[in-house]
């Protein structure tokens, strides 16, 4: 199976169905930054929180493949802020 990457600059769905998280990368502009992720939509279970100070990227290589039954869900603050979401 191959993995999907997939670049939110907003709050919203990675993916509605079932999903492997592998790896989430936040890279922030000038302001500092966040970003939650959740299994099972919005207002699913937190998985992981990143903070990102600006103009830095925090990152996380390897989630070894966390299960998320009811999809994955990206909650994003901070002007100008991506995060890349790696998941099969």
């Amino acid at each position: 199976m191959s993995a999907n990457i997939l670049r939110r600059t907003t709050t919203g769905d990675v993916t509605t169905a079932a999903a492997y998280l592998r790896a989430v990368v936040l890279t922030p502009a000038a302001a500092a930054s966040s970003v939650v992720i959740r299994a099972g939509g919005s207002g699913g279970t937190v998985i992981l929180t990143l903070n990102a100070v600006a103009n830095g990227t925090s990152v996380v290589m390897d989630m070894h493949g966390v299960y998320c039954a009811g999809g994955i869900h990206a909650t994003l603050s901070g002007a100008s802020a991506e995060a890349s979401v790696i998941y099969q």
